[in-house]
């Protein structure tokens, strides 16, 4: 014995609405995992080196301060700070902040 019409419809309407709902899930994780290869922004531009690339680095996009330093900005220069309360200082030809850049 199949259950009455009305009971069956609601199921079905319950149904397609859970498919609906997974459907714009599914969407929603796309659109959030395309996000970051659709709106580019310029990244690796630099023609500059030594002191100047590490202060271009350091001031210019977000991201790369934390990639290629692979720490955050304020905790670059906190480092920087604390190495120089060791007494390490800038060498002849490289600046100390080059030095942890390359370094890291």
């Amino acid at each position: 014995m199949s259950p009455p019409l009305a009971v069956r419809e609601y199921y079905i309407h319950w149904f397609h609405l859970l498919q609906m709902a997974a459907a714009m899930v599914v969407i929603g994780i796309f659109i959030t995992y395309m996000t970051p290869f659709l709106n580019k922004e310029p990244y690796h531009i630099s023609i500059l080196s030594g002191h100047a690339w590490v202060q271009e680095l350091v001031n210019r996009h977000p991201d790369q301060v934390k990639n290629e330093p692979r720490m955050i900005k304020y905790v670059f220069h906190a480092l920087i700070k604390e190495l120089q309360a060791c007494r390490l200082h800038d060498s002849k030809y490289r600046r100390l902040d080059e030095q942890l850049a390359i370094f890291l």
